[in-house]
């Protein structure tokens, strides 16, 4: 007999004082993204993009809004979203694409999200069970 265990985890990526904006999400071929993940806006098209750290590109690594919840697209293109531009966010939520979770938010990106409003907090959930 074999058991089965399951961590329910029923934390958001925001933590109060959300500031949110409907906005457009440029998507470069079929993919999802994540609730958490954190969003540039592209200087040329004006339409939000991946962030990018370190980027250079059409300021793709200035990170300025963050997915609340997560959309998805089957193809290129653009999805309409309401993104997170201003409040308190886990820090353990955000994610950077490219490395699929938040090991690359550092200071540095953290600095940046401040600048635009967004205050990246480290939290320790109490509540979930850590003897499993």
């Amino acid at each position: 007999m074999s058991m089965t265990v399951t961590n329910v985890d029923n934390q958001d990526v925001a933590m109060g004082g959300e500031v949110m904006r409907d906005d457009v999400v440029t998507f470069a071929g079929t993919d999802t993204f994540a609730a958490g993940t954190i969003l540039a806006r592209d200087s040329g098209s004006g339409k939000l993009v991946l962030f990018v750290s370190g980027g250079s590109t059409n300021e793709n690594g200035i990170p300025k809004a963050v997915l609340t919840y997560a959309i998805s697209r089957t193809g290129t293109g653009d999805v309409n979203a309401r993104v997170l531009v201003g409040g308190n966010v886990r820090k353990e939520r955000l994610i950077i694409d490219a490395d699929g979770d938040d090991s690359n938010v550092d200071s540095v990106v953290i600095d940046q999200l401040r600048d635009y409003g967004i205050q990246a907090i480290s939290v320790q959930q109490l509540a979930q069970l850590d003897n499993q």
